[in-house]
């Protein structure tokens, strides 16, 4: 039997709406947060998974705690390497303190990142595909799961978005994949190398909001 992967962004924070960068600060979900991951439990109910896996950050434990509530008989395992990307000491900034600083000190936002002990893309993508997600898979085929969920962030969506692309994965009838910023509990679906949702977010209804930045 092949493997089906549910992957799940965390539901929204104060510091999404306030576009501020979270990276591995441990920030809760706020109350819209909340309602949309019991949603997105409701939506993913049925699907009889055998583990999850899941950052260790709050906010996506919280997510994670929705969802299995709806299966209770669940194992959960917490895994650093699906953290957001370190921002280092620029965690806590504005979105757009990236854009101003780095003009000022006529660096780029990669050197300014590097600059001030965050993780660069390279080793941010590295740690997410290879150390993560691969690691995730190898993991499951080994232990004979055939239905896992991940539990993660909106960087780390982005960068396995690059992933499934470079590879080449089929997407199925009516569904466009490109590296966009997912939505809060945005579920996305691979059934053997085949990417059957995207980024959905139908569950939300009018608690949808528009995505905000993956960070």
């Amino acid at each position: 039997m092949g493997l089906t992967i549910t992957l799940v962004r965390h539901g929204n924070t104060d510091a999404n709406n306030e576009r501020r960068l979270q990276g591995h600060v441990d920030t809760e979900l706020n109350t819209v947060g909340l309602d949309q991951a019991n949603r997105c439990g409701h939506r993913l109910k049925d699907e009889q998974y055998q583990h999850v896996y899941c950052s260790d950050l709050k906010r996506c434990k919280q997510t994670a705690a929705a969802i299995v509530s709806y299966q209770p008989n669940l194992t959960i395992e917490y895994d650093a390497k699906l953290r957001e990307r370190d921002f280092g000491k620029l965690s806590r900034q504005r979105l757009k303190y990236l854009k101003t600083e780095s003009a000022r000190q006529q660096l780029t936002i990669e050197e300014l990142v590097i600059k001030y002990e965050g993780e660069s893309v390279e080793i941010f993508r590295k740690r997410i595909v290879e150390e993560a997600y691969e690691r995730i898979v190898q993991d499951a085929h080994e232990k004979g799961y055939q239905r896992i969920l991940v539990v993660t962030h909106g960087g780390p969506l982005r960068h396995l978005s690059h992933y499934w692309i470079e590879r080449q994965y089929k997407a199925a009838d009516g569904l466009t994949v490109t590296p966009v910023a997912h939505g809060n509990t945005a579920v996305t679906k691979i059934e053997d190398n085949l990417i059957t949702e995207y980024n959905s977010t139908s569950h939300l209804g009018s608690q949808y909001i528009a995505p905000p930045p993956a960070v």
